[in-house]
């Protein structure tokens, strides 16, 4: 009941946000924040639930981003048929991915899957079908928008709020059931999940590979919304931010994801005039709240609502 009545808050929230938005400006920081959430959404399965902490996950939003610029600009498809395509590029490195480093423990998966993400990332740079450093230039907006000339940065604000909303209902759904509960058995006591007969590898490469499927959706979305990508947006600094902003506000919730992902947008313009102090500063909320709120801030309001509660009644 707290889950779907948390969910019913956060469309009345986002319906809300064009009509408090001062500006395009405004209304693009919550679109951009918004596709982090979707991008969070996907690293949460697979760090929160399976218990896997991956940092390719942002190698595999450049591999979202990458399908639809190249598909949508150089062979002309329509937008909607580039994300099929990403999705299953992006699982198929899933797939590459778990196959061969899941049967590694702790650092060395981290590692492991770091090595895969810069991988990724010189492939971005070098191949002429990624147009190498120059990046892909002229993305078109998806023809729906079409019908709003004027109003595209709204029109486009409540598509990617739509397709959260979405995602976060299927998340909901998936975590909510059997194999969501299988992956939380094998994160908390693995020798247990695989003493009642839970299949840990295909649970966790199947996790993995689904997280890295709805990290190519944001890409994609993200490649529309800029209409402009180059090799940076598979580099390895997105994937330790993702990790260390989903951490900070709290995994397993989507008030913890929603929390990351306004830390991940806002934080690059509030820290504008000092971009070089952001992954420092980053890291040191990442401590403090390691320290003070192991749960992440989320998890931290939480708790202080439930004692609110008890000192009320």
């Amino acid at each position: 009941m707290e889950r779907k009545s948390l969910l019913v808050w956060l469309v009345v929230f986002f319906v809300l946000v064009p009509f408090f938005s001062g500006s395009d400006y405004h209304l693009q920081l919550a679109t951009q924040l918004l596709i982090f959430v979707i991008l969070f959404i996907g690293v949460d399965i697979a760090v929160g639930h399976a218990g896997l902490v991956s940092v390719a996950h942002g190698a595999l939003f450049g591999v979202g981003a990458y399908a639809t610029a190249v598909l949508t600009v150089d062979h002309g498809f329509n937008f909607w048929w580039s994300i099929p395509v990403g999705i299953a590029l992006a699982a198929l490195f899933g797939l590459l991915i778990g196959v061969l480093t899941l049967k590694l423990a702790g650092h060395y998966f981290v590692i492991a899957t770091m090595a895969f993400a810069l991988l990724i990332h010189i492939a971005s740079k070098n191949l002429a079908i990624t147009h190498g450093e120059l990046g892909i230039s002229n993305i078109a907006k998806p023809g729906v928008l079409d019908g709003f000339p004027e109003q595209q940065a709204l029109a486009f604000y409540f598509l990617i709020a739509t397709a959260a909303l979405i995602i976060a209902a299927v998340y909901f759904w998936l975590m909510r059931s059997a194999f969501g509960r299988r992956l939380r058995a094998i994160r908390d006591n693995p020798l247990l999940a695989d003493a009642i007969g839970i299949d840990i590898s295909t649970a966790k490469l199947l996790a993995f590979v689904v997280s890295a499927s709805i990290a190519a959706i944001a890409g994609s979305f993200h490649a529309v919304f800029l209409t402009y990508i180059n090799p940076a947006v598979t580099g390895y600094e997105l994937g330790f931010t993702a990790l260390m902003a989903l951490i900070i506000g709290g995994r397993t919730s989507i008030g913890g994801i929603i929390i990351g992902a306004f830390i991940f947008a806002i934080l690059p313009e509030i820290l504008r005039d000092a971009e070089q102090y952001r992954l420092v500063i980053m890291g040191a909320i990442l401590i403090v709240v390691v320290q003070r709120a192991p749960s992440g801030i989320y998890g931290k309001l939480v708790d202080w609502t439930g004692q609110i509660r008890k000192w009320r009644a």
